[in-house]
């Protein structure tokens, strides 16, 4: 409803209701609810594994517990806005009003905090596969302040998008009932030219939008040169191990962890930047050319429904990512489901049960015994592109 017509008392629904029921009502709902479970699952393996605590993966913690509040903000606003005008609610539409503004709040600053973490950790890997002493240093710093890291992104998050708190209010007329009485609005903070060009496009918007897309699209390539250059580089370093400390000196085996590590941020960062890109067209759009957009208000609605859930899928699988990139990660995720579903007596053995199999000794039964085998692996490995990180044109997806 528009504040400004109030004496007519019309309540005006949302445009292409049938498709927001479908696609936010059911297909976000469902996704959201997935990312949900799958999020507050892997933050309680981060926080109660020890394995994972020592691997110290600090900010896929944070990003998942930031993960959880972004889709439980999506199902709060977004999900039940479209409920109130598919089965004309007044319960859901009262309670919509009632947390608005908290929920908007939190879900900015959240999402804001998580793509800040992402950069983080991005920049702290990019320093790790570059081999100068320079970036080796700032690597070290950057890995032993983590906690100080994380603070500065929450406070970044909450600084750069606290505001937003201050921007919409709920207001009421007692001239109107039902839905007719009460509609968001703007705030009179968001009509002074200074706040509204200065602060909102070209400070928060740029920094939480913006420039973390840029970012991480950079460095995520920066990384994957690095990696690729290593890859050349891996048989010398076989070869030397080789001479100098015999057949058991595999350099694969000492960098096998750091390229999972690597390869699992690189397609994580590849599912932000590709679930965030129709956000930055969108706000690009409304700050230089909103008479377009106006002009198109379905393919506007479609668009911005869109651009809101595609970060909801991302966020729902990350955990899928982390599972099925590293095995260590998939491993205490299935401990920590046994123990929540009661199953603690299997969730105990199991670490057991994975150690025979994956024991040392059974481990070097399989690979070749003697260093030329090794060298002649290693070759293979790098010469063969199935079995290389991962190619250029896959961050680009």
């Amino acid at each position: 409803m528009d504040p400004s017509d109030n004496e007519t008392c019309e309540y005006h629904e949302q445009l292409l209701l049938d498709w927001k029921m479908a696609f936010v009502g059911v297909l976000g709902l469902l996704t959201a609810l997935f990312s949900i479970i799958n999020n507050c699952l892997l933050y309680y393996t981060f926080v109660t594994s020890r394995t994972l605590k020592k691997r110290r993966l600090t900010y896929l913690k944070w990003i998942s517990l930031c993960d959880v509040f972004v889709s439980l903000s999506y199902i709060a606003i977004m999900c039940v806005q479209v409920y109130v005008d598919y089965f004309h609610s007044l319960f859901l539409f009262y309670m919509w009003h009632t947390y608005l503004v908290i929920a908007y709040t939190i879900s900015h600053i959240t999402f804001s905090s998580s793509s800040y973490l992402l950069m983080a950790a991005t920049i702290e890997r990019y320093l790790q596969t570059t081999a100068n002493t320079r970036s080796t240093a700032l690597f070290h710093c950057l890995r032993s302040h983590r906690a100080f890291v994380v603070m500065f992104c929450f406070l970044a998050g909450f600084i750069l998008r606290g505001t937003v708190f201050f921007e919409i209010e709920v207001q009421t007329t007692s001239a109107c009932s039902g839905f007719a009485s009460m509609w968001a609005a703007p705030t009179s903070l968001t009509s002074s030219p200074l706040f509204d060009k200065i602060w909102k496009f070209w400070f928060r918007k740029v920094l939480t939008v913006l420039l973390p897309f840029v970012v991480l699209a950079y460095f995520n390539v920066a990384i994957v040169m690095n990696v690729r250059k290593s890859d050349r580089d891996q048989i010398v370093k076989t070869l030397i191990l080789y001479v100098t400390v015999g057949p058991r000196g595999d350099s694969s085996r000492l960098s096998s962890r750091l390229r999972t590590v690597t390869r699992m941020l690189v397609i994580v960062v590849c599912t932000y930047l590709f679930s965030n890109l129709i956000d930055v067209c969108i706000a690009i759009m409304e700050n230089l050319d909103w008479e377009t957009l106006e002009n198109y208000p379905r393919i506007y609605t479609v668009a911005s429904d869109i651009s809101s859930f595609l970060p909801i899928l991302a966020c729902a699988i990350r955990p899928v990512i982390y599972a099925t990139n590293d095995h260590i990660i998939a491993r205490e995720i299935r401990r920590s489901f046994a123990r929540l579903c009661g199953c603690s007596r299997h969730a105990r053995d199991l670490p057991e049960l994975l150690a025979v199999h994956d024991s040392p000794s059974e481990k070097l039964s399989m690979e070749p015994r003697f260093g030329m085998g090794r060298l002649i692996m290693a070759r293979a490995a790098l010469e063969d592109p199935k079995r290389s990180f991962i190619s250029v044109s896959s961050v680009l997806l």
